[in-house]
């Protein structure tokens, strides 16, 4: 682990072996019982991760890389397996509160490779945040690229691949997700 990093949680000394911090100034705050299964990644400097209260996150990874990305994720959301990339400087992703996520989720906030124009040499993807509301579900295997934003109290049915955004209480659904109902909301408990 690099030097001068700042790690405080709930029963985050038992579980160091599943840190990897390559750099200074990065900050982990979670105040939540992680799995041992859920591995944190850190490539550069002053990044930061934050769990709220009564996360259950079963398994996967938070991966940082550049600089200064952020990664947050509220009170009671659970996640059963996912990847969540926060890269290039500054980027962030941010999970509202009570959100429930299958598993096989992959949430990134860049392509990683750069494609350049060839008639002016400059880079036509650049990375871009994703943000994702409160009370939001995500079926199984979803994948949600960079610049989307999912509005609170939305679901995007499994094997979808968002690459645009979408409003709340809605369902969005294929590859690429597009809406396909309107003004609903749902619940954890069967009814």
């Amino acid at each position: 682990m690099g030097g001068g990093n700042y790690i405080k949680g709930v029963s985050l000394l038992r579980r160091c072996y599943n840190f990897e911090i390559h750099g200074e100034g990065n900050t982990i705050n979670i105040r939540s019982k992680l799995s041992k299964n859920v591995r944190i990644a850190i490539y550069g400097n002053n990044h930061r991760l934050t769990i709220e209260e009564n996360v259950a996150f079963s398994k996967g990874i938070i991966w940082f890389e550049d600089n200064g990305c952020e990664i947050f994720i509220g009170a009671k959301t659970t996640i059963g397996e996912a990847v969540l990339s926060a890269a290039e400087d500054d980027r962030k992703i941010i999970i509202g509160t009570d959100c429930m996520f299958s598993k096989g989720i992959k949430i990134c906030t860049t392509d990683s490779h750069s494609i350049i124009n060839l008639e002016t040499g400059e880079r036509t993807n650049q990375a871009k945040d994703v943000t994702i509301g409160s009370h939001v579900w995500l079926g199984q295997n979803v994948t949600i690229n960079k610049g989307v934003e999912i509005g609170q109290n939305s679901i995007v049915a499994g094997h979808s691949v968002l690459t645009k955004s979408i409003p709340s209480n809605c369902i969005a659904a294929g590859v690429p997700a597009r809406v396909v109902k309107s003004r609903v909301d749902w619940l954890r408990k069967r009814i």
